[in-house]
C-alpha cells in the first residue's frame, strides 16, 4: 500500500482493518497513528481504544472478541510487537475492529510479514536521507518566509542530524525567534539550535586540529558540565578519529568517492578531509591507540575519566 493510498483512506474516513506502519522515522508513523485515530467518534482508552505491547500482546484475542460499548467501532494498536501475531485472530477481525501496528523495522522473512503483506495495508516510513532532508528544511522554512540558503540547510543537518522530529522542533525555534524574510545564517543556528552530541564533540576536535588546545579543553570541560558522560565523548571521539584515519589510509590507496565507500555522510566527510590533511597516518593510529586506552583503564578506574580525556584532547 502506498502512503497516497493511505491519505486517501483517511480523507475518505475508510479506515478499517489491519494496518502495518513501520520504519525508523518515528514522527511519520505517529503523525499517521493521529490521523487514523481522527476517522473514529469519540475514542476512549481503556473502552473503545486499546494499546497493547509485546508483553500484553495475549490479551489481543480477548479485546477482538469483546463487544463494543454501544456498538462503536474500536482502534487497536500493537507497539513493538516484533510481529509476534497470531494471524489467524487477523483473519476473524470484525468490520468494527481496526488494528494498527507500529514497528521500527519488520522481518520479512517471516510468516507474519508474508501474512500483513499480502492481507494488511503496509506503509513504510523510511528516515530522511541527505537530499529530502535538505529538501525538507528549505521547503518547510520558505513556508515561514525565511530564506536558507543549501549550505545553511546542510549546516543545520550537521548540527541536528536529519531525525525530522528534531529538525521540526529546531523550525519552532526558529520561526518565533527571527521574523518573516530573516535569511538564516550559521551563526543564527549556532545561537539557537541545540546541537547534538556527534556536532559538539566535532566541534571540540575542529579547534584540536587547528591547534587551539585551550578552547579545545573548554568545550570539552563544557560538555562535562552540560552532564554529558565522558565515556559517550570518548566514543564520538574515537569514532571520528577513526574516519579519519580510514580516509587517511583511502586516499593512500587512491579510492574514489570515499565517502560513498567509506559510508561517510557528505558534509562529514568534507569536514573530516580537511582535519585529516592536519595529521600523519601514524598520529591517527597514535590517537586511537591512546583513545583505546582510555576507554579501558577508565571503565576499570585507573584513569580519571575527565582528566584522562583532557589529556588525550591536549596530546592531540
Amino acid at each position: 500500500m502506498s502512503l497516497k493510498e493511505l491519505e486517501a483512506k483517511i480523507k475518505d474516513k475508510n479506515i478499517s482493518g489491519v494496518y502495518l506502519l513501520y520504519g525508523e522515522e518515528e514522527y511519520d508513523k505517529n503523525r499517521y497513528l493521529e490521523k487514523i485515530k481522527k476517522c473514529f467518534e469519540n475514542l476512549e482508552l481503556g473502552v473503545n481504544h486499546f494499546i497493547l505491547d509485546k508483553v500484553s500482546i495475549d490479551m489481543l484475542a480477548d479485546l477482538i472478541d469483546n463487544i463494543s460499548f454501544f456498538g462503536e467501532k474500536k482502534l487497536i494498536v500493537l507497539k513493538g510487537s516484533g510481529l509476534k501475531i497470531n494471524t489467524i485472530l487477523l483473519e476473524e477481525l470484525g468490520k468494527d475492529t481496526t488494528i494498527v501496528i507500529l514497528q521500527d523495522s519488520v522481518d520479512k522473512r517471516t510468516s507474519e510479514w508474508k501474512y500483513l503483506n499480502k492481507n494488511a495495508m503496509c506503509v513504510e516510513f523510511e528516515k530522511l536521507n541527505e537530499k529530502n532532508a535538505l529538501a525538507f528544511i528549505i521547503k518547510t522554512l520558505k513556508a515561514y518566509e525565511i530564506i536558507v540558503s543549501n549550505e545553511v540547510a546542510e549546516y543545520l543537518i550537521e548540527c541536528c542530524t536529519t531525525d525530522k522530529l528534531m529538525l521540526i522542533n529546531e523550525f519552532k525555534k526558529i520561526t518565533s525567534y527571527f521574523e518573516k524574510g530573516t535569511v538564516l545564517k550559521k551563526e543564527h543556528i549556532d545561537k539557537i539550535c541545540v546541537k547534538t552530541l556527534s556536532s559538539k564533540v566535532f566541534d571540540m576536535l575542529d579547534l584540536a586540529v587547528n591547534k587551539k588546545k585551550s578552547e579545545a579543553v573548554k568545550k570539552l570541560t563544557e560538555l562535562f558540565d552540560q552532564k554529558e558522560q565522558p565515556i559517550g565523548i570518548s566514543i564520538m571521539l574515537f569514532k571520528q578519529v577513526k574516519q579519519m584515519y580510514l580516509i587517511k589510509l583511502a586516499e593512500k590507496e587512491k579510492i574514489d568517492n570515499i565517502s560513498a565507500e567509506l559510508k561517510i555522510h557528505p558534509f562529514v566527510y568534507r569536514k573530516l578531509k580537511y582535519a585529516v590533511n592536519k595529521y600523519s597516518e601514524e598520529q591517527l593510529k597514535r590517537i586511537l591507540k591512546e583513545l583505546s586506552e582510555y576507554d579501558e583503564k577508565s571503565k576499570i578506574g585507573e584513569m580519571d575519566a575527565e582528566k584522562g580525556l583532557i589529556q588525550i584532547v591536549m596530546s592531540m
